[in-house]
């Protein structure tokens, strides 16, 4: 139990940290980050901060690869479960939109690294998100071979919805400008729906000829 306790009260600083960090990477990037203004904003010394994570880039690579490790789980157990190839899809859509929506700083933060060629990502990351884009590549090649998808580049189609999620993600913070956009607060979806959208547009995109309908 001591054991325990102690294990806790260390990993408390650790999670503060990198909520600090992810929103200070959101905000100004890798470059434009510094470490004085994390450990400002996680309300801990600069030693604190090296001690339970390390330099700027430790914590740039903490932060990423935490992300997308929550990710790569969300979108594993959207697929666990198995079904069709179209349903499956829509479970890693759904899985997407729910990871960005609970986590603001993430697509905010990989939405930079992309505008910058992956310039900062480390090679943990690559391995992850080629991870992630593997289970859309087995549900496409699932659905041809079933004769419901079209022969589409895997790589294209895992962009579309990765690029589609960040940006609509991101979008969604524009949320509280609705009224000087003019345009009513109710009219603007919910990340969820939006997710429901994108998911129809993908999968009648994809659909064969043969099987209009059997996406839905």
């Amino acid at each position: 139990m001591v054991h325990d306790e102690t294990t806790q009260r260390g990993a408390e600083p650790r999670r503060r940290i990198l909520a600090a960090a992810a929103d200070v990477f959101a905000q100004h990037g890798f470059a434009g980050a510094g470490v004085d203004e994390i450990a400002r904003h996680a309300g801990v010394n600069k030693a604190m901060l090296y001690y339970h994570i390390g330099d700027k880039a430790a914590l740039h690579t903490a932060v990423i690869v935490g992300y997308l490790d929550r990710l790569r789980e969300a979108v594993q157990a959207a697929v666990a479960g198995g079904g069709d190839p179209a349903g499956r899809l829509r479970g890693v859509i759904s899985a997407f939109f729910a990871v960005f929506s609970a986590a603001p700083p993430f697509p905010q933060i990989m939405l930079r690294e992309l505008a910058s060629g992956g310039a900062n990502l480390p090679p943990e990351a690559l391995h992850t998100m080629g991870d992630i884009m593997g289970t859309t590549r087995r549900i496409l090649e699932d659905g041809r071979a079933d004769g419901v998808f079209r022969d589409v580049n895997p790589l294209l189609a895992h962009l579309l919805v990765v690029g589609s999620a960040f940006f609509l993600t991101n979008a969604q913070r524009m949320r509280w400008r609705a009224g000087e956009l003019h345009v009513p607060p109710e009219a603007v979806p919910r990340p969820e729906d939006v997710a429901e959208v994108l998911t129809d547009l993908i999968l009648n995109g994809i659909a064969t000829k043969n099987d209009p309908g059997g996406t839905r």
